[in-house]
């Protein structure tokens, strides 16, 4: 087509232009290839795109997925999506598990109830079982046959007491041996079920083998030990009961009728059994009647005597009065051993005499009365007598309750003791704590006192004009004793603070103390360091009584570079190693006495 073009554009030209026929052979190329370069760059563009192949695969992952199952792929399949389906359970379960217990829930509640009441019914009926044989004669008797033979009690109270007890019965594909069903008695306990019948099947097939007999014989009952096996056939299944005892020969009918019952029920399934025994679930119902059990009717139970009667209401009242009698014992032993861990009584020796107990002690003072004990543990105060002598207890309980009933601490002050040191924590008064001071190492069971957590209420107001003095750095220059210029300031305000702080305390009644400690950096000659440290601390002390500060209240000492206040790490840190810091104390003036 292209050839064509360009063969007809001389008729209509007559000078050739080589740039408009360039133009029209890119018309004509695009014209012929631009949709299969559109279809390709849309291709390209759904390959590179993940959300348009993400939308592309959801479309079709369902029919897919049916598709490959159509296939007989399930085992490929179940393998491939069970780990993702066990961690999304795994996950689901660890998030938030109340959707799946809330999806269980209809099958479980239903299902454990079953188990827990079928559990409890057999546990029922073994233990009335035992319990109504275990205190008779002849419950005595099995007992020692139980002991002599090694076996339960509760398997010799059944072999002496059961006539018959159908354990198992089993529905069996007569062509093909397989188990159709299968149902068992409680408390028995059971083989593979397929083993069993497979079991039966060849025995049968032996049988009749050995003996040359027809197909329409059978054996109908074989013995296992203490067990017996009953078998009716029908054309297309098999019975089997496995019976322990004695059953009578009318059993063997009911087995025929429901034989008769199962194969007409079942025919189409039985005629039609591929190995699949799942139309067979509901031919349970018609088995359970078979699992029958007998047992011996209980002899008749002779009225006891009047003497019989008559021992046995001595025996009850006999049984009370010791049990009462130990009751109180009890009480008694328990009320004792209370009071031995009473704080503040201390029990030496107690007995029982003329119906009274008697109880020899000590007793502190401050200890709760024994008869209040007595009364709050439900016992008679008659039925007791207390010799206790007083004395004062060493507990620490104690101790601390006679402090307290001593000192009488005020709002706010709590007393504790611990092996003999009293410790006094809050806040008082002056003339309290000099009262505690004074007073406590007196009181028995005292060694020692702790006030340090006490604090003098009339000082707490001085606490922050205190803080404010002792917060403040004086410092000096490199190897001289005259402050840094641009302190003044400071200074006057800590002079005016000193003056404030002694003349408060004084009012409240405490004698302040102004330590003044000059320091000085690591750098010279310790000797001279230690000198010019003084010398310091000596210089603004003077200034300060210049200033009016009470020259008795103020101390001065020079610890060199012995007491650093900061690490020499920087020269800032140098600098304020090189000043003047203050701390105040208060003390009662009697404490100087």
């Amino acid at each position: 087509m292209a050839d064509q073009a360009h063969r007809r554009a001389p008729d209509n030209q007559t000078e050739e232009n080589p740039s408009a026929n360039n133009h029209a052979y890119e018309e004509l190329r695009h014209l012929i290839i631009a949709p299969e370069q559109e279809e390709l760059a849309d291709i390209q563009e759904r390959l590179d795109d993940r959300a348009r192949r993400t939308r592309d695969v959801s479309s079709v992952v369902a029919e897919a997925i049916s598709m490959r199952r159509d296939q007989h792929g399930e085992r490929a399949l179940a393998q491939a999506l069970a780990p993702t389906v066990q961690e999304t359970l795994r996950e689901s379960v660890r998030h938030d598990p109340h959707p799946l217990a809330d999806a269980l829930f209809p099958v479980m509640g239903p299902a454990i109830r079953k188990s827990i009441s079928e559990a409890l019914r057999g546990m029922l009926e073994s233990f009335n079982e035992a319990l109504e044989h275990s205190l008779s004669a002849r419950g005595i008797k099995w007992r020692i046959e139980a002991l002599r033979t090694g076996k339960p009690f509760a398997e010799i109270v059944l072999m002496h007491s059961l006539l018959f007890r159908v354990e198992q019965v089993f529905l069996i594909h007569r062509h093909t041996g397989l188990v159709l069903s299968h149902v068992v008695a409680r408390q028995v306990a059971t083989q593979d079920a397929s083993l069993v019948a497979g079991m039966l099947s060849a025995i049968q097939q032996f049988v009749r083998d050995s003996f040359d007999s027809k197909n329409e014989e059978s054996l109908d009952s074989l013995n296992v030990g203490e067990l017996e096996v009953w078998i009716e056939e029908g054309p297309d299944a098999v019975l089997a009961a496995v019976i322990r005892g004695h059953a009578p020969s009318d059993y063997r009918l009911t087995m025929k009728e429901a034989l008769e019952e199962i194969q007409q029920r079942y025919s189409s399934a039985l005629e039609n059994f591929k190995g699949d025994a799942a139309p067979f679930l509901s031919a349970e119902e018609p088995l359970i009647r078979l699992l029958a059990a007998r047992h011996r009717e209980p002899a008749a139970k002779k009225r006891p005597s009047a003497a019989l009667a008559t021992l046995a209401i001595l025996g009850v009242l006999l049984v009370a009065y010791f049990g009462y009698s130990m009751y109180l014992r009890y009480e008694w032993s328990r009320f004792l051993h209370a009071v031995r861990g009473q704080p503040g009584i201390v029990v030496i020796s107690y007995g029982r005499e003329g119906g009274r107990y008697h109880i020899q002690g000590f007793k502190d003072p401050l200890a709760p009365d024994p008869n209040t004990l007595l009364k709050q543990a439900g016992l008679d105060p008659q039925n007791a007598q207390f010799d206790l002598a007083p004395y004062y207890s060493l507990d620490d309980s104690m101790v601390a309750q006679r402090a307290r009933q001593l000192l009488h601490p005020p709002e706010g002050v709590t007393l504790s003791e611990n092996h003999g040191e009293l410790h006094v924590e809050g806040t008082a008064s002056p003339q309290w704590i000099s009262r505690v001071q004074e007073r406590a190492p007196y009181i028995a069971g005292v060694a020692s006192v702790d006030t340090s957590h006490l604090q003098n209420s009339h000082l707490l107001q001085l606490n922050a004009p205190k803080s404010a003095v002792e917060s403040v750095i004086l410092v000096f220059p490199i190897g001289r004793a005259e402050l840094e210029a641009g302190q003044e300031n400071t200074f006057a305000q800590i002079q005016k603070g000193i003056r404030e702080i002694v003349y408060r305390a004084s009012r409240l009644g405490e004698q302040t103390t102004v330590e003044l400690t000059g320091h000085s950096d690591s750098t010279g000659i310790e000797g001279t360091n230690m000198l010019l440290s003084q010398e310091r601390a000596d210089n603004i002390r003077g200034a300060l009584v210049r200033g009016g500060a009470p020259a008795a209240n103020l101390h001065t000492r020079g610890v060199g570079a012995t007491q650093p206040l900061r690490p020499e790490d920087t020269e800032e840190s140098r600098r304020l190693n090189r000043s003047v810091t203050f701390r105040i104390t208060f003390t009662p003036p009697s404490s100087g006495n």
